[in-house]
């Protein structure tokens, strides 16, 4: 609860200088126009590559701190928020903007400018904005040094994060065309890994193609990977494809890169609240299009981590 008395409109825009090759650069001075002609008093920090933006999030003083970047940016300022008493506001800034999709707001900056400009009108009662401010989930990663970091979407090893990887370096601005040129180009050098993992205390083979967590369930600019993902259930859920020739777990990928499901017999999804992926020591994981730890790893349920503005 908010309390009694309205809280300023008052927000902290952290804007993102490297997502999308600069595309929240281009698009920050018509959001801020656009919020500040909606009534918020509006301070903006522009972020660069030498900067940590969960420190700047967490030591700001504004009532409301908002993101606008790629997801792996909104998931830095998010933990920011968690370590202070703030209201997040995610604004899609990068290529596939898929937290935004998920939680159901506007993927386009400029339409999600106007949305969140409607809060700004201060009518002295708080109960118009707290109906609009939710407590979401996201995941705890916690690397081999001890260091946990917060990640709001999926967290991916094995051929989904190889293709985050590839998409990352292509020069395509929309998620979805990165995403597909990602998919097919680490498909023709990946192969099939053994990962074994301990799922709520049990150990499993986990051998095969992709092996992710999910909180969102959204990803590659759209593709709903898992439809079961609740950004408000306390669960995640493990998305898995096993052993498979190439040629049959193409057709699985393919369907959903091409088709944007991923309703296939290969595919596996089940409820977790806690994995440790344990081999192969040294892959990856890659959450929300960026590098976020190494196996061995692990990810918890990270319960009603953030008060954020819908």
């Amino acid at each position: 609860m908010l309390g009694e008395h309205a809280l300023p409109r008052e927000m902290h825009l952290l804007v993102s200088s490297m997502s999308a090759r600069g595309r929240a650069i281009e698009v920050g001075p018509a959001v801020v126009r656009t919020l500040r002609a909606g009534g918020w008093k509006v301070t903006v920090s522009v972020t660069t590559p030498e900067d940590t933006p969960r420190k700047i999030a967490a030591a700001s003083r504004a009532p409301f701190v908002a993101a606008l970047g790629g997801d792996g940016y909104l998931s830095a300022v998010a933990q920011g928020v968690h370590d202070s008493d703030a209201v997040f506001i995610p604004m899609p800034g990068g290529r596939g903007n898929d937290l935004c999709r998920a939680l159901g707001v506007s993927h386009d900056p400029f339409a999600r400018a106007h949305e969140v400009a409607a809060f700004g009108v201060d009518t002295g009662d708080s109960a118009d904005l707290e109906a609009h401010i939710r407590d979401i989930d996201g995941v705890w990663v916690r690397d081999e040094d001890g260091c946990d970091k917060l990640v709001l979407g999926i967290v991916a090893v094995g051929y989904e994060a190889r293709a985050n990887e590839m998409a990352n370096a292509s020069w395509f601005r929309s998620g979805p065309m990165a995403y597909a040129y990602g998919a097919f180009a680490a498909f023709a050098t990946f192969k099939e890994r053994p990962f074994r993992a301990v799922i709520d205390g049990k150990d499993r083979d986990l051998t095969g193609w992709v092996a992710s967590v999910s909180n969102s369930g959204c990803s590659g600019g759209g593709i709903r990977m898992v439809p079961s993902s609740d950004l408000e259930d306390g669960t995640m859920e493990l998305f898995h494809i096993g052993r498979a020739s190439k040629r049959t777990a193409l057709a699985a990928l393919t369907q959903i890169v091409v088709k944007r499901n991923a309703d296939h017999p290969l595919v596996t999804i089940e409820p977790v609240h806690e994995v440790t992926f344990t081999e192969p020591a040294g892959v990856k994981a890659w959450a929300d299009g960026d590098p976020i730890a190494s196996i061995p790893c692990t990810m918890r349920v990270a319960q009603g981590v953030v008060r954020m503005l819908a």
